[in-house]
């Protein structure tokens, strides 16, 4: 998280990059040859806990700047998505409010799928 956000002088949060390639991420967190193991887990590990977000996939560029080969994701912490203020609003809610937040949304994005597909994609409601 440190290669995304840090601190200005007055102490205040302040946006290190505005996009870094997965590739480079792990390169600039030293994994790879000979360095630390991995990084597919705790990527994923700071996905389920929605440290980061896939925002996009890109394609590496070669140093005359053309594409090639398959896309690779960027990815963001929310807080520089949608704001910290959004962000940290939600942390009060209860889960199975959350989920229903979530279950709303994707049902508003996709009106005809089935609930129980919906349910399928993003788990059983947590209990009260």
């Amino acid at each position: 998280m440190d290669y995304y956000i840090g601190e200005d002088s007055n102490g205040d949060m302040v946006w290190k990059q505005d996009e870094i390639l997965s590739t480079e991420l792990k390169r600039m967190a030293g994994f790879g040859k000979g360095g630390l193991k991995n990084y597919p887990g705790i990527i994923t590990g700071l996905q389920m806990q929605l440290y980061l977000v896939i925002t996009d996939f890109q394609r590496r560029k070669n140093k005359k700047g053309s594409e090639y080969g398959m896309s690779v994701s960027v990815m963001f912490p929310p807080e520089k998505i949608w704001g910290y203020d959004f962000v940290t609003s939600a942390y009060s809610e209860e889960p199975a409010e959350s989920w229903q937040r979530i279950f709303d949304h994707v049902k508003e994005l996709y009106p005809y799928s089935e609930d129980s597909a919906v349910i399928g994609l993003i788990g059983k409601k947590p209990i009260d």
